[in-house]
């Protein structure tokens, strides 16, 4: 061999290995740029929150952001600009500010954009976090009283057997009908050591409960595996920076089952990121919800094809109360993986909110982005029809009448598909 065609050869290999490095060490300064990007971001959005500036300025920041940010370029098919001098020279401090905010934003006719005073926007971080103190239970206001949600496991609330459907007329011997918004959840997320009496009537029945607010830790997921080999995996929320390794965590304890459920009843979603690597742990490939803002799809969000997890039967459970977040994740579960969906009708709300500061320690909590599922269904005020809709006449049954209908439902799979494999 020549030494021209060795010469060669070598260049040809040094090059490619320059090319390699060369890769690899753009390849971490972009991971290095993202990174110090998103910390610098969190700097910023600090320091802009903590900003003091006058409450008039305040409500001008307020509109721009919802101007650039909101997911309807039409903004409910207003002229946005009549708000800006809407209350000029009207705005002398902090109330004023909030009511004026609250009116231009309801005038989106959206109910989950809204503004965040100070104590607001620091309990919406929190949640976020997946950290709270006080009775641990979740609540929706109605026109004569308060209902009872969700009641978060290892809390106040589940230790004096308050169960969803509950309704709360009085807090602390004050009717609720006549507190506002905010003293309720004040007295929901009391001090930790604080007794907070609540009156229920559930049924026809009046029940008076003293609760001691404490720390709550807010479990995403547990699973157990029944003795036939099935795995029931339940989901209570989306949210939380460990639950996608919690749920990695649980997928990997039941990938030996010959089935799974996924209970996703009375789950209120969550955080968007959280459900679509949810799914991606679990779809090898394949479209899991596309995004769409301002009137056109801006992303659509798909699988890797590195997913572990061993296609099986798998059942959803979920209900009216089954929302956002977690309607993505089931979703996608139906779409890609032809999980069987058992129930009520979802919730039916595909509006996805980000949460951003504002000066004075408040906040913009604004609909950004609406959700398309995989097959094109806008599920907004609709919700996902069940394939097998149960409605269960006794909510108060000690027997989980539809966990036992999807395992029934799981082990007749098991068997057909081990009858079509003989044949």
């Amino acid at each position: 061999m020549s030494s021209n065609n060795v010469d060669i050869k070598n260049i040809i290999c040094f090059s490619g290995f320059v090319i390699i490095v060369l890769f690899a060490i753009n390849s971490f300064f972009e991971q290095f740029q993202f990174e110090k990007q998103f910390e610098i971001k969190k700097v910023i959005d600090n320091i802009h929150q903590k900003q003091n500036i006058a409450p008039e300025r305040l409500y001008i920041n307020a509109w721009r952001t919802a101007k650039l940010e909101y997911a309807d370029n039409t903004m409910n098919n207003q002229d946005w600009n009549r708000w800006r001098n809407r209350y000029h020279g009207k705005i002398k401090n902090m109330d004023d500010a909030n009511i004026a905010i609250s009116t231009m934003l309801y005038s989106l006719n959206d109910i989950y954009t809204r503004f965040l005073q100070s104590n607001s926007y620091k309990r919406q971080k929190v949640i976020m976090e997946s950290k709270i103190t006080g009775l641990g239970l979740n609540f929706n206001k109605t026109d004569d009283g308060i209902i009872v949600n969700n009641i978060i496991k290892n809390s106040p609330a589940e230790a004096e057997e308050l169960m969803p459907g509950d309704k709360i007329i009085k807090i602390n011997d004050k009717y609720v009908m006549l507190m506002s918004d905010e003293d309720i959840q004040k007295c929901i997320e009391a001090k930790k050591g604080e007794n907070v009496t609540l009156v229920i009537k559930r049924g026809w029945t009046i029940l008076t409960k003293t609760l001691k607010a404490e720390d709550v830790p807010i479990e995403t997921m547990e699973y157990r595996i029944t003795k036939d080999n099935i795995g029931i995996i339940k989901l209570s929320n989306v949210m939380g920076e460990k639950a996608l390794e919690d749920f990695q965590t649980v997928l990997d304890k039941t990938q030996e089952t010959k089935g799974i459920i996924i209970d996703l009843r009375n789950n209120y979603g969550g955080i968007l990121a959280n459900a679509v690597q949810m799914a991606d742990l679990m779809i090898k490939d394949g479209l899991i919800v596309n995004i769409k803002s301002r009137g056109k799809i801006k992303y659509k969000l798909y699988a890797d094809e590195d997913a572990s997890f061993e296609e099986k039967p798998i059942v959803i459970l979920v209900n009216n109360k089954t929302a956002s977040a977690a309607e993505i994740l089931a979703g996608a579960l139906k779409y890609n993986l032809k999980a069987v969906l058992m129930g009520e009708n979802t919730y039916g709300k595909n509006a996805i909110q980000h949460v951003i500061p504002l000066a004075n320690r408040t906040g913009l909590i604004i609909t950004s982005e609406k959700y398309i599922l995989p097959d094109g269904q806008d599920i907004n005020n609709k919700g996902i029809i069940p394939d097998y809709v149960y409605i269960s006449k006794n909510k108060n049954a000690k027997k989980d009448e539809l966990l036992e209908k999807a395992t029934k439902l799981i082990n007749e799979t098991v068997k057909k598909n081990k009858e079509s494999d003989i044949i």
